[in-house]
């Protein structure tokens, strides 16, 4: 084994899980060294919790140690940075399995403040990075440092408008956009977290071009908004109308507006895009008692040819990745590609859930089975869900967190 390539030697582990992978360790100095590279641990780890992982102390016990021999017989090398990445995530991920967790609560001067944020129409809590978030009620933002108790630094900027925030997403290069009905503000807020943010770009999305910050406060009538989205590079903004207005980020520019491949009457109800390539958008509109389900396309930046209809007497949900379209209907699931407008997958559930993604995967839930279908070898496989109580059933989905928790409401 010690004479085989790392290459080879990679190869190798690349079909082993991580308890065969440490079994290799095990057995002898020569494997723990070669099966310990980071080359073989670094791909199964989340490089940006390590990263954080690597630089932050735990508050929650148990805390990480690494592990050391005392004897100085001791022959073996150190662990490679990665299996300790390796290691400082499981027990991340045990503390969330085990909930041993702090709690901590945002200290407001004015009592007012919290009860805003709590229950107010466009309230806001986002983080903006791992150590800081803001929040927001429909006339002030909040900074603040949650590194350990949560300690409030400033109000990093004054919204330009009188509204509440609609839309808050974190950006590369240190930025923030928030939205405002259709009014749409880009702030730097600096690498090491600068107290006051600098407004970088602000606009309307339903217009033609960027407005000039002093002409802003002309204009008081903003049309009714379903909703925005951050795809990429691209900025989408989403009139009620049906309209939707695509905005480079890159280039601070309006791209192209689109118009729905519907009728007047209908009703968009849900917009969402994938998480992987290629990078498309879901569209749901209702028409009657039928929602109908397009796909558009940002290589194209147009609807695709696809479409389907489905009678659905509930809320629709659905999940698009990889080029495949997952809908969940009453009584069963539906996956297509809709590239070449194929139907790849029926699933019959007594009562369907709802559908999440996470990395590859389309999750296809039942009232007690969660159906795992991987959307690139198209291999499928039932798991079916130990609740504490065995009579109980799963009623409606929460979402995926981390990557790795399915949160959802039982009864």
């Amino acid at each position: 084994m010690e004479n085989l390539p790392v290459e080879m030697v990679e190869n190798i582990a690349q079909y082993l899980t991580t308890r065969e992978l440490a079994a290799c360790c095990a057995t002898s100095r020569v494997w723990r060294n070669i099966f310990g590279e980071d080359s073989i641990w670094k791909h199964r780890c989340n490089t940006h919790i390590a990263k954080y992982l690597a630089t932050t102390k735990s508050r929650v016990n148990p805390q990480f140690v690494t592990p050391e021999c005392t004897n100085v017989d001791n022959s073996l090398n150190p662990l490679g940075e990665w299996r300790l990445a390796y290691l400082r995530e499981q027990l991340l991920w045990s503390h969330w399995k085990n909930r041993e967790l702090m709690t901590e609560t945002l200290t407001f001067i004015d009592p007012s403040e919290l009860e805003k944020i709590r229950n107010g129409e466009h309230a806001l809590c986002h983080f903006v990075t791992d150590n800081y978030l803001i929040t927001s009620n429909e006339k002030r933002v909040m900074l603040w440092d949650v590194r350990s108790s949560p300690v409030y630094v400033s109000d990093p900027f004054k919204l330009l408008s009188s509204d509440g925030v609609d839309f808050c997403s974190a950006l590369s290069n240190n930025k923030v956009l928030i939205v405002q009905k259709t009014l749409v503000q880009i702030y730097y807020c600096g690498s090491s977290m600068n107290s006051n943010w600098s407004l970088e770009q602000s606009f309307f999305f339903d217009r033609a071009e960027p407005i000039p910050l002093s002409k802003t406060e002309e204009i008081r009538n903003f049309p009714l908004t379903f909703g925005s989205l951050v795809v990429g590079n691209y900025f989408v903004g989403i009139l009620s109308s049906g309209e939707m207005h695509i905005w480079s980020l890159a280039s601070g520019t309006k791209i192209k507006k689109v118009q729905y491949p519907y009728n007047t009457n209908d009703e968009v109800v849900k917009v969402g895009s994938s998480m992987t390539t290629p990078t498309d958008m879901v569209v749901v509109i209702r028409r009657n008692a039928m929602y109908h389900f397009f796909v558009f396309c940002f290589d194209s930046l147009d609807f695709n040819p696809f479409t389907t209809s489905h009678d659905n007497q509930r809320y629709p949900s659905c999940a698009i990745q990889n080029g495949l379209l997952a809908i969940s209907l009453n009584d069963h699931f539906k996956v297509f590609d809709y590239r070449t407008s194929q139907l790849v997958l029926v699933v019959p559930a007594e009562y369907s859930v709802g559908v999440l993604t996470v990395d590859d995967y389309f999750l296809l839930i039942t009232k007690n089975t969660v159906h795992v279908f991987h959307t690139i070898t198209a291999t499928l496989e039932s798991v079916l869900l130990g609740l504490v109580d065995q009579f109980e059933d799963i009623s409606r989905l929460t979402d995926v967190i981390c990557g790795k928790f399915l949160i959802m409401n039982h009864y």
